[in-house]
């Protein structure tokens, strides 16, 4: 790294401060991103952690700090000091709070090992913690730039605040007026995973091609979820759901970075009244989804975000939950594909496992992501156990996994 590092962070990574802030109010725990490997057999902690913190670009990583000052942009810089990566091991079922930027827990049974990545989601996206686990493996080694920038930006001014503009005409127009939430202060985190074999894998691709998803699969999965949502935990609460879903906006050659939020969103209304039939609802959902990539509407929001960086927290806070009067949305869907296709070992052992876990729920206080591992899918879902309760998951499940493999 060199001696004096200073970068500005991008919209990406100030969006996810704002998060970060949010969640901070009712959970000591901020917002962090968290990858589950789980192997065959036994890794040493010391072994393990000699690996880790003899990587230079993980130590490094660790030690970066954000400037935050009012009416400027945050900066990334170099930290004072550096500081090796943490690394704990648990017994197997236990919890674990992260401590620094990147954060290492190990969970030991008879026969496995799961190690847990936990990543500040300011410092790396959903890719980016997969890219921290081959840097852990030694698959890759790439070196530490600023990696948020990419390419110079050469759009000029006025036509970046037409777009910031459009972004934030979308966001108004996209917000339903009685949306449904759920409000709860106190805040107990819980995973719930569905986790789908090989058969049922096929049946509902083949399902989704059925219901008319044939650009995208999200589609399908999006409007399952908002039904059977619509059906259980939202029975009876507002009458459209308002929600925005991250768009990888990784340059090709780029997805090899560790560092950075390379992220803009799509947002979805969905009122309830389109949730009474897979192939509407899905229909729907990719009707919106076509019109706004043809708008280019995640790079007009990227302007927004960035136009955004130089606002104090709180401010931007009230700009942010002012086209939702408060609320922050309904709830949060990432469909992250697959993950860590090209690894069939971590630390020289076979991998059982892989588990991209949601970040801790904020207001709405429910998060699902979607992945693939090995060819077959998983949704976890991070949930607010205060505001939702297990005779609900139940239902929940009982009447996702209807809509996906009938």
């Amino acid at each position: 790294m060199e001696a004096a590092l200073s970068h500005k962070i991008s919209g990406a990574d100030k969006f996810q401060l704002l998060l970060d802030r949010h969640i901070r109010l009712n959970q000591p725990t901020g917002n962090i991103i968290q990858l589950s490997i789980e192997v065959k057999g036994r890794i040493e902690l010391e072994e393990l952690r000699k690996v880790v913190n003899a990587n230079s670009f993980l130590t490094q990583l660790n030690s970066l700090q954000v400037t935050d000052n009012t009416l400027s942009i945050p900066r990334w810089i170099n930290g004072e000091e550096q500081y090796p990566v943490s690394l704990t091991e648990f017994p197997y079922k236990s919890a674990k709070v992260s401590e620094g930027l990147i954060d290492i827990a190990l969970f030991q049974d008879v026969t496995n090992t799961k190690v847990l990545i936990l990543v500040h989601h300011v410092l790396a996206d959903n890719m980016g913690i997969q890219q921290i686990a081959r840097l852990i493996d030694g698959t890759i080694k790439p070196p530490l730039l600023p990696l948020t920038e990419g390419v110079k930006d050469t759009t000029p001014l006025i036509q970046q605040l037409v777009h910031t503009l459009k972004a934030t005409l979308l966001v108004f127009r996209k917000t339903p007026k009685h949306m449904a939430k759920l409000v709860a202060a106190e805040v107990v985190t819980k995973t719930f995973i569905l986790d789908f074999d090989d058969k049922q894998t096929i049946l509902i691709e083949e399902n989704a091609a059925k219901n008319g998803a044939r650009l995208s699969r999200s589609a399908f999965y999006l409007a399952a979820v908002s039904m059977a949502l619509k059906q259980t935990i939202f029975a009876g609460n507002g009458d459209s759901f308002f929600l925005p879903v991250p768009q990888n906006q990784r340059l090709r050659g780029n997805d090899q970075l560790a560092m950075g939020n390379h992220l803009s969103f799509l947002f979805y209304n969905i009122p309830f009244n389109k949730l009474n039939n897979l192939s509407e609802a899905t229909a729907f959902i990719t009707a919106q989804m076509v019109e706004q990539i043809k708008d280019q509407s995640p790079k007009s929001y990227s302007y927004l975000l960035k136009t955004f960086r130089f606002l104090p927290l709180w401010l931007y806070d009230f700009f942010f939950k002012m086209p939702t009067k408060g609320a922050v949305c309904s709830f949060l869907f990432s469909d992250v594909g697959e993950t860590l296709p090209d690894m069939k070992t971590f630390m020289g052992k076979e991998i059982v496992e892989v588990l991209n876990l949601p970040p801790n729920p904020c207001p709405p206080h429910i998060t699902f992501v979607m992945m693939k591992h090995a060819g077959t899918l998983k949704l976890i879902m991070t949930y607010n156990s205060k505001a939702i309760s297990e005779d609900e998951i139940s239902k929940f499940e009982i009447a996702l996994d209807t809509l996906l493999i009938e």
